[in-house]
């Protein structure tokens, strides 16, 4: 991403329809694309994310392609079951070549996301944060001195229950 991505404050907001299936465990190539950042704590298998095949950008006027993903339950370091955190990611088209975004775009690859949740007993997603997750793009960069992978934050989302979603979205 350019250094000055954002610099205008434009923002993309946009809605993304998802299913956790939690009956079907990911292949070791989803697996593999997770960030893996809970090094202390419990982490859960990881499952499939199940998508729509579009985001709908500007309140339904404007789409982005997307791909499957992968989650998973990570527990905190020592904590219990009760510092919890949803980690998943999204394969996407991206908004690179739609000029009227100005500065400010969602690049091709993968979106990845991190909400606080309450997990339930057998380490499953119970009830998801009201508050805001993060969003979160992986690439090469040279900021800290070493060439390697860095998350970088895209910006914030808030998770609802389809029904919820529906009406206030209204697709």
């Amino acid at each position: 991403m350019d250094q000055r991505w954002g610099a205008s404050g434009r923002r993309i907001e946009f809605t993304i329809d998802i299913s956790l299936l939690i009956e079907k465990e990911a292949g070791p190539e989803v697996v593999k694309l997770m960030v893996d950042d809970n090094k202390f704590g419990t982490k859960s298998v990881v499952r499939v994310v199940d998508t729509v095949g579009k985001a709908r950008l500007r309140g339904g006027f404007d789409s982005m392609g997307l791909g499957g993903g992968g989650y998973r339950v990570d527990a905190g370091g020592g904590r219990g079951m009760s510092s919890s955190t949803l980690r998943f990611y999204i394969a996407v088209d991206g908004t690179s070549g739609n000029a009227s975004y100005g500065d400010v775009s969602i690049p091709e690859g993968r979106l990845y996301f991190s909400l606080p949740i309450f997990p339930t007993k057998n380490g499953g997603v119970g009830q998801l944060s009201t508050k805001e997750g993060i969003v979160t793009v992986r690439q090469f960069g040279w900021n800290t001195g070493w060439r390697r992978e860095e998350s970088r934050i895209l910006g914030v989302f808030r998770a609802k229950g389809i029904e919820e979603a529906r009406r206030k979205d209204g697709f």
